[in-house]
């Protein structure tokens, strides 16, 4: 019966399996390639100020992919360190918050990587000040978690090396909801809205909505009508994007 051994063989190779650690899927990343993929994510997010941010994964689970999207649910914990200014006797904080069963997805760049997209911003953070120089308040050694085992993404078969000067993130576009953010990560009120596919967006209560003009090479959107009317989004990424200097929205969980 060597054609029905051969089909099965065939349709095994298409069957998604998940188990502790790793997923195994055709061109699908594994639990690994995701924690590094969403720490170097929150790296770049790091707050102004601070020297060092570690996130620490207590549990990452797979979901079942589709479309090219594999999803991911997390709980971890987010600590970032600021130094202050020791000559003054300000030591800094230290400032730690979770994310507790949060959802993201992946997909495939151009180039090949990986590239994570959900909500980036943890707003609830507790921050103590440092007592000392170089002494975190918050040591991580206290701290519940481990950060991603280092080593590299591997490209998908047939896929172009990335080139050097690629940030795969930019110019990528996220469908689905959004929720904006003032400074200090503080979630501002009345500005979440559904961003859809062609070309057409609309806020939290299916009332104030408008259209959109997305231009994938400057990285913008140019929104027109509705309660953004008149707004551009500047620095446009999977991970969200810059509605003013002060303003920041992101894919909302």
């Amino acid at each position: 019966m060597p054609g029905i051994r051969r089909a099965a063989a065939i349709a095994s190779s298409l069957i998604v399996l998940a188990y502790p650690g790793r997923v195994v899927a055709q061109g699908g990343p594994t639990t690994d390639d995701f924690k590094r993929a969403l720490d170097a994510a929150m790296q770049k997010l790091r707050p102004t100020g601070f020297t060092a941010r570690a996130l620490l994964f207590e549990n990452v689970r797979a979901g079942a992919p589709s479309g090219g999207y594999f999803p991911f649910m997390v709980t971890a914990t987010l600590s970032d360190y600021a130094p202050g200014y020791p000559a003054n006797r300000y030591y800094g904080q230290t400032c730690v918050g979770r994310m507790d069963g949060w959802k993201f997805d992946m997909r495939r760049d151009d180039f090949g990587g990986w590239l994570v997209q959900g909500r980036m911003t943890v707003t609830n953070s507790e921050c103590k000040d440092n007592s000392s120089a170089g002494t975190s308040a918050i040591p991580l050694a206290g701290l519940a978690g481990t950060p991603a085992a280092a080593g590299s993404q591997a490209p998908a078969a047939g896929a172009r090396a990335p080139a050097a000067a690629a940030t795969p993130a930019a110019g990528a576009l996220y469908f689905g909801e959004y929720a904006c953010y003032g400074t200090g990560g503080r979630p501002v009120a009345g500005m979440g809205f559904l961003l859809q596919s062609g070309g057409r967006y609309q806020d939290s209560d299916n009332e104030r909505g408008g259209t959109y003009a997305y231009d994938a090479g400057a990285a913008t959107i140019a929104f027109r009508g509705g309660f953004l009317d008149g707004q551009t989004a500047r620095n446009v990424r999977g991970t969200g994007f810059s509605l003013s200097s002060t303003v920041s929205c992101e894919p909302y969980p």
